[in-house]
């Protein structure tokens, strides 16, 4: 049976996707992994970026990733994957000689030097970007830490360049995170029908647009 692996964002956690799942058809096996920033954890970062899995998944997996997730699902190799569907998403995070534009590094140096003395300030204006609150559990500082280093940190544009055939990407034309230029600039190498842009604001397509998403969704796993 084919199995869809959903990984939420930074700053969120696998509630995130609620109103996707709730349109996807029953025949397909949904999973979800959270990274517990707030407390509940189905996948823990350990030393080294090795992965404590739990399920384990059997192929074929489509895996989904919102942000982060999207860039986590290109940086792992505990879960083979079938297709890759980046919503809102990226191959790296911040701007290099070769990858631009993207975020500015010393722009995330700041937020993570702000988020050592205030996390829940740091929090509170991520999700006001964003345009959604975030969950109301207690957040976890060292997980959500750990979470602003793989973003600092983590590269996959070797495995979308080798794996273009198999990677999907749904974003946003006016995202304050991951900006339209920086999208097109990171996925131009997708064929012209993996990818679709939708005209809207804010950086939770799941949340927004999760009819668009559960259709993308269903037609990779059924692809």
């Amino acid at each position: 049976m084919t199995i869809a692996v959903l990984v939420h964002g930074w700053g969120y956690d696998a509630h995130l996707w609620d109103a996707v799942r709730a349109l996807l058809p029953p025949t397909l096996h949904v999973e979800t992994l959270d990274f517990g920033y707030f407390g509940a954890v189905s996948l823990m970062a350990q030393p080294g970026y090795a992965v404590l899995l739990a399920p384990t998944f059997a192929e074929p997996v489509i895996s989904v990733g919102h942000s982060l997730g999207a860039l986590w699902w290109l940086t792992q190799a505990d879960i083979p994957w079938q297709r890759l569907l980046c919503i809102n998403g990226f191959p790296r995070f911040t701007e290099t000689a070769d990858f631009t534009p993207a975020v500015a590094p010393r722009v995330l140096t700041r937020m993570r030097a702000q988020f050592a003395l205030d996390p829940a300030a740091v929090l509170a204006d991520f999700h006001t970007r964003c345009g959604a609150p975030g969950p109301d559990s207690a957040p976890c500082p060292d997980r959500l830490a750990t979470g602003l280093t793989w973003l600092a940190e983590r590269d996959g544009r070797a495995t979308l360049a080798a794996r273009r055939a198999e990677v999907f990407a749904l974003a946003g034309t006016h995202d304050p995170i991951v900006p339209a230029a920086m999208s097109a600039m990171a996925f131009s190498g997708l064929p012209a029908a993996h990818l679709e842009t939708i005209d809207t604001p804010g950086h939770l397509l799941p949340l927004t647009h999760p009819a668009q998403c559960a259709r993308w969704i269903a037609g990779l796993a059924t692809a």
